[in-house]
Formats: C-alpha cells, structure tokens, sequence
C-alpha cells in the first residue's frame, strides 16, 4: 500500500478508532506511522472531525425543556405548542444540527486528484458500473466522437451542461463526479469529470495502470477530469 491508497482508505476511517481492526484500516495506519507527512495528514484531520463533533456535542434542548411543556399545557390558555419559547428553542437547535450537516462538505479540505483516479478506476471495475453505462448526447456526443478530438484540453462544457448531455452522476470521496462512456478506434473509454474547487493537485497529466486498466488525470481551469479505458495505456494516449 502506497501513500495515496492509504490517505484514500483513511478518509473513510471512524474517528472513534471502530475501523482499526479491519485489515484495509490497520495497513492504512501503519502506512501513516511510516510516512510523516501521511502521519502529519492524519492528525490534522483527526482535529477537524473532532472540532466538527464538539460544535454538534454542544448544541443541546433546555433541560427544563419536558417540565415547561407540561406546565404549559396546564394553563387556562395555554399558547400554541409552536409558540412556547422551549419550542422555539429546540427548534433553532435542529436548525443549527441541519446547518452543520448542510455545510460538511464545504467545510471538509479538498480531496486529492489522485484519490480521484483512484476511486474512479475500482468503479470502473464495479457491478453498478456495468449496470449504467451513460452514453453521451448532443453537444458531448460530438466532441467525444470526433477523431481529431484531444481531451487533453479539456471539454468546452460546464459542469451543469455536461449532466444535461447524458453524464451519470455518482459520489467519490463525497465529491459530485459525472462520467460518460464512449467508444473511439475500437477501444472503450470513461471520462469522469469534477470541479476544480472539489479536487487539488497538479494540472499536469498522471498516468497509472490497474492491470489491464489505465487512467490519466489532469486540471484545468474549471475541472477535474480523469480518462479510463480497459484496453491500457496506449489507448489512452491515442485520445488524449
């Protein structure tokens, strides 16, 4: 297990340490022991998730919260169970609960480009996968079925655009990614595409193989994209 595969697996690791008995979560642990920056990652999210966890552990209802409803209801004219001041104050509590919750993943650091490639390749490799295969529409359909198209430079489509031109949405590291299946010279290709806000790394292409599947990912401007095929690396060049 390298660096990456072990930030990959830990991202998903409990805080309260239930995970460490698993075989993927102990080698992950014993990787960031071994890797000082990893080790250094580790803490630094071990105190985000636990901040996180102290703000929700603080948020609590009156404690004289039953008594007052009850004491309300005895009332000659009792107010609107709406409009007791206990209520309101739960309320607000949930309110500030359903807050937190919206706001995690803003809050939560960008994920590495890599553990993109990373994710999307097992995907690749998943039954779900194989029971929706999205094909491309419009637009997208004629960029990447154009020969003398170079993915490289990205695609000349925003992110709503390219949901709209046929892209099956999915989650990798709680990060909104569209892909899109097409087919060029023969060989089979995914294209997975992510916003740049969501992913960081370098612009520069990266290339890895699985066996017989290889990926490229690269940045630009505005998105994310990593390019998988099953027919290996050298198809990938003949696209990108």
């Amino acid at each position: 297990m390298n660096t990456t595969e072990a930030k990959f697996i830990l991202q998903a690791r409990r805080p309260d340490g239930s995970d460490d008995a698993d075989p993927r979560f102990s080698d992950a642990l014993e990787q960031a022991r071994r890797d000082p920056a990893l080790g250094e990652w580790l803490v630094r999210e071990q105190a985000f998730d636990a901040a996180v966890a102290q703000k929700l552990r603080a948020v609590q209802p009156p404690a004289d919260l039953r008594a007052s409803i009850l004491a309300g209801a005895r009332a000659s004219r009792p107010i609107p169970f709406w409009g007791r001041p206990q209520v309101l104050a739960m309320a607000a509590s949930v309110a500030i609960i359903f807050g937190l919750v919206a706001a995690w993943p803003a809050m939560r650091p960008a994920v590495e480009v890599d553990q993109l490639a990373m994710g999307v390749m097992g995907e690749v490799g998943s039954e779900a996968h194989h029971a929706a295969m999205p094909q491309p529409r419009g637009l997208l359909r004629t960029v990447l079925s154009d020969p003398a198209t170079r993915l490289a430079s990205g695609l000349p489509m925003d992110f709503d655009q390219l949901k709209a031109d046929g892209c099956r949405s999915l989650k990798i590291g709680g990060r909104d990614v569209l892909e899109v299946c097409f087919e060029r010279g023969g060989s089979g290709f995914h294209i997975y595409v992510a916003k740049r806000g969501d992913f960081k790394g370098d612009s520069a292409p990266m290339f890895r193989e699985r066996g017989t599947v290889a990926s490229v990912a690269w940045m630009d401007t505005k998105h994310a994209y990593v390019l998988v095929s099953p027919d290996g690396a050298q198809a990938l060049r003949s696209v990108f």
